[in-house]
């Protein structure tokens, strides 16, 4: 919450007017700080994540891993960059991500460095997806271990 919306609460509820600045002393003897708010997607499920972390550390090596992402270019939504939370806590807000004209990079990555690479206009979608790692990722994976056993 904000100072102005605990401001408006303590008088509609209490039927008290208090200062800001008296607001913000007392939230901070209550053991809040100020803080950068961090943005995290309303629908992340911190449950799911922690059993896929588990899952991973349990079943998979470095060597057996390759990553493959989108990264683009958005727009950005005005949003609060600061909030109250208790000490010790993150400050968060749940913001929708709006975004404009969209440029969208994939990459995949192993432990041996940057394995392809694409950029596409717009959002990528299952087939592009799946073009991308037919064609730069297993066929540049295939065609480095015909250059090893060709060394040998």
């Amino acid at each position: 919450m904000y100072l102005d919306e605990i401001q408006d609460w303590v008088a509609i509820s209490h039927d008290l007017s208090i200062s800001k600045s008296s607001l913000d002393l007392i939230i901070r003897d209550a053991g809040f700080s100020y803080k950068m708010l961090s943005k995290a997607a309303t629908e992340r499920d911190e449950v799911a994540r922690e059993a896929f972390k588990v899952w991973v550390k349990e079943n998979l090596l470095a060597s057996m891993i390759i990553t493959a992402d989108e990264s683009s270019k958005d727009g950005r939504t005005i949003f609060r960059k600061r909030g109250r939370a208790p000490s010790g806590q993150q400050a968060i807000s749940e913001a929708s991500f709006v975004r404009g004209d969209r440029y969208s990079l994939l990459a995949a990555i192993s432990v041996e460095g940057y394995i392809g690479t694409r950029v596409v206009e717009g959002s990528v979608d299952g087939a592009e997806f799946f073009d991308f790692i037919v064609e730069e990722v297993v066929g540049i994976t295939q065609l480095q271990l015909f250059q090893l056993a060709s060394r040998a």
